[in-house]
């Protein structure tokens, strides 16, 4: 796989912009989660997700922008979840992401502050079947910056359909992990680079300023 393509410089307004911190909850990609298994856990490691993902989101806190948790919930049993996917059935399968238990809940270090916004879901996109579109325009916010897991899952899936409602997407990969990197890569240099603006968490703090 060739080596990461990434803008060096990223332009944005603090009072349109927007963060969102999807699916980094420890079935996903904590040790000892119902996803430990997909390589998940190390790949998190190896892109040191947590840290750069909290670091990030108190910089966007600093100035006034909304940090948004974006939550993969289902109630014990999955009821309700339509089993139409390999993906929606290994949820079910691994008992995963159930609410109030230690798997759904957010990985050590990336809990909602105060101020913060919660928007649950039950499918790869932020977008399906949730809230968020009418909290972004309430919140008056047309750029938005993506972090989480998976990378070619749910963070390319928000970012493809966020682009194709009008939004102006930014992804920070040392934000995001999947199951290994070259998952990762495969989606960042390619389907992403066509969607959203692809560049480094360093880069977004940059440009809050």
């Amino acid at each position: 796989m060739s080596e990461l393509t990434l803008a060096d410089e990223v332009t944005l307004d603090p009072g349109r912009t927007a963060m969102l911190i999807q699916d980094l909850q420890n079935d996903v990609i904590i040790d000892g989660g119902a996803f430990a298994e997909s390589g998940s856990p190390q790949h998190a490691k190896d892109q040191n997700v947590v840290a750069n993902v909290a670091g990030l989101a108190a910089a966007c806190r600093a100035k006034g922008i909304p940090v948004i948790h974006v939550w993969y919930i289902v109630e014990d049993g999955a009821p309700g979840l339509k089993l139409n996917a390999p993906l929606f059935n290994g949820v079910k399968d691994t008992g995963a992401l159930v609410r109030g238990t230690w798997g759904a809940a957010p990985a050590d270090g990336l809990e909602a502050q105060p101020g913060d916004y919660v928007v649950e879901k039950m499918r790869m996109s932020a977008w399906q079947g949730t809230r968020l579109e009418n909290l972004l325009a309430g919140l008056g916010r047309d750029t938005i910056i993506v972090t989480g897991a998976w990378t070619n899952m749910s963070i390319e899936h928000t970012s493809r359909t966020g682009a194709d409602k009008g939004f102006n997407m930014i992804v920070p990969e040392d934000g995001c992990s999947t199951m290994n990197a070259d998952w990762h890569q495969a989606s960042i240099n390619y389907a992403l680079q066509n969607v959203a603006q692809v560049t480094s968490c360093a880069a977004v703090k940059t440009a809050i300023g």
